[in-house]
């Protein structure tokens, strides 16, 4: 049986009771969501950050353009709105949130669509709150490589009360029967993976060998092509002339 709402709202009020700083895969996937920001060509976005948590995304998101972040959990939105004050924060249940339409150019979704019962759900507010032609910026855990990996607790640093994790072709699909038009698809953080073929791909020895032949750019820059990473990454728009 899944999680109550209340038992939710529990977890994340204890999860992000203490401020602490982000960790290397949270900083890669922080680089990956900037770099496609810029990519959008918009030059002040409106942004907003689905599932927020601490709210130090939303702030830097803020940096570049009128931000503000949603999160289920009352405490952090009121201890992100004390630490930075540049961006707006609110209370939402994104299971039960009707949005408002076409108010962003840019949505954002760090790693929160596996904690969630009803993932297309989570796409259509986004494309509802995307104006024409906007943007989502998406992560989640790779579901194929974390089924490779010895133990997915580790690597994904934590659990949480729902785990529904997707696999590419997955959400792919899922992206456009929303109505979006997948524009990249990739991954990030490679060389967790043990099992299988992954245990071939990120072995030691064969990265030292394709270092040393100088080709160690081109085989990572594959690797997150073919789906060896442990998140996935996601761009995707809402056409200009979209109507739903």
């Amino acid at each position: 049986m899944p999680p109550t709402i209340r038992e939710q709202e529990a977890f994340y009020d204890e999860r992000w009771r203490s401020f602490a700083f982000a960790d290397a895969l949270k900083l890669e996937r922080c680089a990956a969501i900037l770099k496609a920001l810029s990519e959008t060509g918009i030059a002040t976005p409106r942004v907003i950050e689905l599932g927020c948590g601490a709210g130090w995304l939303t702030a830097i998101l803020g940096l570049f353009g009128p931000a503000e972040g949603v999160e289920l959990s009352p405490l952090a939105v009121e201890e992100a709105s004390k630490r930075f004050g540049h961006v707006r924060f609110r209370q939402v249940d994104l299971g039960r949130w009707d949005p408002p339409r076409e108010r962003f150019d840019v949505v954002v979704s760090h790693e929160v669509i596996e904690h969630l019962e009803d993932q297309r759900r989570h796409l259509r507010q986004a494309h509802d709150l995307l104006a024409e032609g906007g943007y989502l910026i998406l992560t989640t855990p790779n579901a194929r490589t974390l089924r490779a990996t010895s133990d997915a607790t580790l690597a994904l640093n934590a659990w949480q009360p729902i785990e529904n994790w997707l696999e590419r072709a997955e959400l792919r699909r899922m992206l456009a029967r929303e109505g979006f038009a997948v524009r990249t698809l990739t991954t990030l953080t490679l060389g967790t993976a043990d099992r299988g073929i992954d245990r071939l791909v990120n072995s030691a020895k064969l990265n030292k060998l394709i270092a040393r032949l100088g080709l160690a750019r081109s085989y990572d820059r594959a690797r997150r092509r073919l789906g060896f990473g442990l998140h996935l990454l996601a761009v995707a728009r809402k056409p200009a002339a979209a109507r739903r």
